[in-house]
């Protein structure tokens, strides 16, 4: 099990997972902060309560999980994926680096991302909405059918990003709307950037 792993980890002074499989099992009040997980896989995990900040996930992946009230800031995934997770509102992200990573069929509703950046990645069939995304840096992302539906890109350039098959519903901006230049949508959601902008529609 990953408790008893991650404590037998710190009794050798190590703080490194390799080559593992993680299957039903359920995680409470684990400390692995700092850890580097590699090639490891988690299936129908429940976590509790569990921090994981500044860890690094190379080559791992994450499936069917739930986690709650858990803490991933500044972690880096690299070509890890998630698949059918799901993330408590009091998820925290914040300052983290995704890296040709997966994300699909998972919800993390009223998760804070600010300050992340997501690079070469792809997010699919997934609920961010109430999400915070506050200074966030997207580099060549896809995004297909992600419900943001009030989430608050606040100082996030939208440039060159197709949200046409997301629903954006009430995002939030800045008051400059610098956000929103060259972001790319489809002609209903034209309306509801005229909205953001002020327009009165006639």
């Amino acid at each position: 099990m990953l408790k008893q792993d991650i404590k037998y980890a710190l009794e050798q002074c190590e703080k490194y997972i390799n080559t593992l499989c993680y299957e039903n099992d359920t995680i409470n009040d684990i400390d692995c902060s700092n850890f580097e997980f590699q090639n490891t896989s988690f299936d129908n995990c429940t976590f509790f309560n569990c921090d994981f900040s500044k860890c690094c996930f190379y080559q791992c992946s994450f499936s069917n999980c739930h986690f709650y009230d858990c803490n991933f800031y500044s972690i880096y995934f690299k070509q890890t994926n998630m698949i059918h997770c799901i993330c408590s509102k009091s998820s925290i992200w914040i300052e983290s680096h995704f890296k040709k990573s997966h994300f699909e069929q998972s919800s993390f509703p009223y998760a804070n991302f600010s300050n992340t950046i997501w690079e070469n990645c792809n997010i699919q069939h997934c609920n961010m909405k109430y999400a915070f995304f506050h200074k966030v840096v997207f580099k060549k992302i896809n995004i297909q059918y992600v419900n943001f539906q009030k989430a608050d890109f606040f100082q996030t350039l939208l440039k060159g990003i197709d949200f046409s098959n997301c629903d954006i519903n009430a995002i939030t901006v800045s008051d400059t709307y610098q956000e929103l230049q060259g972001i790319k949508i489809n002609t209903e959601q034209s309306i509801i950037i005229a909205q953001i902008l002020g327009a009165e529609i006639v």
